[in-house]
């Protein structure tokens, strides 16, 4: 055996280990994408997709130009065909920031600003504007089995909680910035946009446990399978993370300047859906494991 072997040896085997305990898995990941479609660009900063299995049809939120300390109106709601057309570009209008939304029992909630908007599914009417006190940049939004509403803060470090007609602060995270929120398991997975840590939330016990990490501009959380999971970096990557935290990129769109913001996946469609901010769009990618 030559002199550099054995450290090439010792080199592999650190590469291979590295980021096994939550960060960063060097190998090939276990899951790839292939583009199915892509909507054209009409739309106006997408920030969230969600699929209707009940209607066939995809919902987009649009913030439009953003307004920071001042309520445009200028924000809507698109509804899209499964293949990526545009059926109503202003499906509902009148919002001002929307970004998460999450649906439930034919109710679809938006994170509008400090408001959660609740969107009748079977019409496009806005049933009501719930006021959350003190939120300054309401951003993503998960609702449990029982039909509990949760969504972040990511401005104020904050979860709120929707539950019986009422908003409340529910959890002060102190200086993380939540974004990403999904329930799953009995549990809350959340995602902070400034650690680059995606934990678990006990939401009886309301802690947290540690699971996956280096993830920058942590921002949508979606599961994929069983065991994995699909978080995404704002700025224009994917990572899928497998049950014991360990992360591979799977995507990366940076250099393009294609965006990676609240991506859902549809186990009936067999698609994760992106939508791209301010690349105006909407990609769907087809996964092989």
């Amino acid at each position: 055996m030559r002199p550099y072997s054995f450290l090439s040896l010792l080199l592999l085997t650190a590469l291979a280990l590295q980021g096994c305990s939550g960060g960063l898995f060097s190998s090939k990941g276990p899951v790839t994408l292939t583009e199915v479609w892509a909507t054209d660009n009409t739309l106006r900063s997408p920030e969230s997709v969600v699929f209707d299995r009940e209607r066939n049809v995809l919902y987009v939120s649009n913030i439009n130009e953003s307004s920071k300390d001042r309520k445009d109106g200028d924000g809507f709601i698109s509804r899209l065909s499964p293949n990526g057309d545009i059926e109503q570009l202003y499906w509902v209008s009148g919002l001002n920031d929307p970004k998460g939304m999450a649906l439930h029992n034919n109710i679809l909630y938006v994170a509008d600003m400090d408001e959660i908007v609740a969107i009748a599914t079977q019409t496009g009417a806005v049933l009501a504007r719930h006021k959350a006190d003190k939120a300054q940049m309401l951003n993503d939004v998960t609702v449990d089995d029982a039909g509990n509403v949760y969504v972040s803060d990511s401005q104020r470090g904050a979860i709120y909680l929707f539950r019986n007609g009422r908003v409340s602060h529910w959890l002060d995270t102190k200086r993380e910035r939540p974004n990403g929120l999904l329930y799953d398991n009995n549990r809350l997975i959340v995602a902070s946009f400034n650690t680059g840590q995606v934990r678990f939330l006990d939401t009886e016990r309301k802690e947290f446990t540690d699971w996956t990490e280096k993830i920058p501009s942590a921002d949508g959380i979606t599961r994929i399978s069983a065991d994995g999971y699909v978080v995404s970096n704002w700025n224009g990557e994917l990572y899928y993370v497998d049950m014991n935290g360990r992360n591979w990129k799977i995507l990366d769109t940076k250099n393009k300047k294609i965006n990676a913001a609240d991506v859902f996946y549809s186990e009936e469609q067999g698609l994760l859906y992106v939508p791209t901010f301010f690349d105006n769009r909407v990609i769907a990618y087809r996964l092989a494991f």
